[in-house]
């Protein structure tokens, strides 16, 4: 059956009815925005007026598995007609749900988990923060209350996970945020603002950490939330003792490890879990988006046998209506057998050097400062721009032009520096890959070609755009 919707509206009557917000690509392009996705074939989107693009960006990382897969599409059909819901009360369950949680055991890096399963990653992580609060009252130290995260994280858009979002544009319309969250140093350069990226900087990161900790008071101290690979901004690598050396310090300290793999988990990084990296198993484990490729939304909590002992006989005091939807589990058993049969998780650690290198070179073709970071397929390319330049509208057309050339990618802006981020579903090809990047940097070539023309540096004119690239390249040339 064909969706009967209508997909053929104007801009401004698209969106009267819901929050968007597109000025800036209204205003350069008055009537062309928001563009209208209304179908989606493998990693491509199709829009109301039949353009193809290739999705890198706009799923936010969640749609794993590709769109529009009948194999999920059937089960979610086929689950809905016999059990569409059906609440988790005492005594009560059903085995999708059952079975998912057992699916999901033998794959976290989690020891004899437990999961608390939510309708949202924002939801997984306040449980997880609730959890660690309550666990250390239940063992009587309700002193540690404290929940310790990284600047330049993002945890979530609840009040809770939103104080653990160490980033001001999140956090300061929604003042006074809840009470007892304390920010640590972010393990990259650029966001963790005391030293560069050197041999030396995780034992920096860590001996800062360790510092405020003490600071702080170990004794105030219920976890520390963190992502093992953070986004906002960039795509943030740490160093690889990093991870061991801050598990180190949270059972020195009696602290909770949370690891939030909302955005990393499910193959992202080339491996299952990005906490796999480096060996690290955290006590708690958040995720959402690949589990189910966003065919339904779900997300949940790993906890520990370890933490899981406190709660024995007395459950945490956490309602939630969908927890553990039947369809939502059908869904989510579906994608973890599309992600073994398909080798998803082996094919985004092969394409890993070939995004790293591409992203690389479109770097090297800007003639400002350009840092690509890359681990699986989760790309991040920065530009900084100089002051001259208006970088938000710099950001509005390179998401533009990219749209234009066959390519959404997501483009994020901080004072000067843009960042565009390449994310695509985990079934993309090596040849879907490279055509891809190829619209990126035709899209990176053409914004930065506008740019250097606008600021007067070259005559417009009819050859004003080989003019232009031949400077860009002259000026990339000798950065």
């Amino acid at each position: 059956m064909v969706n009967q919707y209508p997909t053929q509206l104007t801009a401004k009557t698209r969106v009267r009815h819901y929050a968007a917000d597109f000025r800036k690509l209204d205003e350069l392009f008055p009537g062309k925005y928001p563009r209208m996705f209304v179908h989606g074939e493998g990693t491509d989107l199709i829009d109301s007026d039949g353009q193809r693009v290739l999705d890198a960006g706009n799923h936010l990382g969640v749609c794993v598995v590709g769109h529009g897969r009948g194999d999920i599409a059937d089960a979610v059909a086929a689950q809905i007609r016999g059990l569409e819901f059906v609440s988790l009360e005492a005594g009560a369950s059903h085995p999708y749900v059952a079975a998912l949680g057992e699916e999901l055991a033998g794959r976290v890096p989690v020891d004899n988990p437990i999961f608390s399963f939510t309708s949202s990653g924002s939801e997984a992580n306040e449980v997880a923060m609730k959890v660690a609060r309550d666990y250390h009252r239940r063992r009587g130290e309700s002193g540690r209350f404290k929940i310790m995260s990284r600047y330049g994280s993002y945890h979530g858009s609840s009040y809770g996970a939103t104080t653990a979002t160490s980033i001001p544009a999140f956090r300061e319309p929604f003042q006074p945020l809840v009470p007892g969250f304390v920010s640590l140093p972010q393990p990259f350069a650029g966001f963790c603002g005391s030293c560069s990226f050197g041999e030396d900087c995780v034992g920096h990161c860590i001996e800062e950490t360790a510092a405020i900790i003490e600071q702080e008071g170990p004794h105030t101290i219920a976890a520390i939330l963190a992502e093992p690979v953070s986004i906002p901004g960039a795509v943030k690598v740490p160093h690889n003792d990093y991870w061991p050396r801050l598990r180190e310090l949270c059972d020195r300290y009696g602290i909770l490890l949370i690891a939030d793999e909302v955005v990393t988990g499910f193959g992202r990084t080339g491996t299952l879990f990005a906490c796999e990296h480096w060996g690290v198993r955290p006590d708690i484990l958040t995720m959402a988006k690949g589990l189910t490729s966003g065919y339904v939304p779900m997300g949940a909590a790993a906890v520990s046998g370890r933490v899981q002992e406190a709660f024995e006989g007395s459950p945490l005091v956490h309602v939630n209506t969908y927890a553990g939807h039947p369809v939502a589990s059908i869904a989510a058993l579906t994608t973890l057998k599309i992600i073994d049969e398909e080798g998803l998780v082996a094919n985004a650690a092969a394409r890993e050097p070939e995004l790293r290198l591409r992203l690389e070179e479109i770097g090297a073709q800007v003639p400002w400062p350009a840092r690509a970071s890359v681990i699986g397929l989760l790309g991040s390319l920065e530009i900084s721009l100089p002051d001259d330049v208006d970088a938000e509208r710099f950001r509005a057309l390179l998401w533009h032009e990219s749209y234009e050339q066959g390519v959404v990618v997501r483009v994020t802006r901080a004072a000067q520096i843009v960042s565009v981020f390449f994310y695509p579903p985990l079934v993309i090809t090596s040849d879907r890959l490279q055509e891809g990047l190829d619209h990126l940097a035709a899209a990176v070539r053409r914004v930065t070609t506008t740019t250097l023309m606008d600021d007067g540096r070259v005559e417009v004119g009819p050859s004003a755009e080989i003019q232009a690239s031949a400077e860009l390249a002259h000026a990339a040339s000798t950065r």
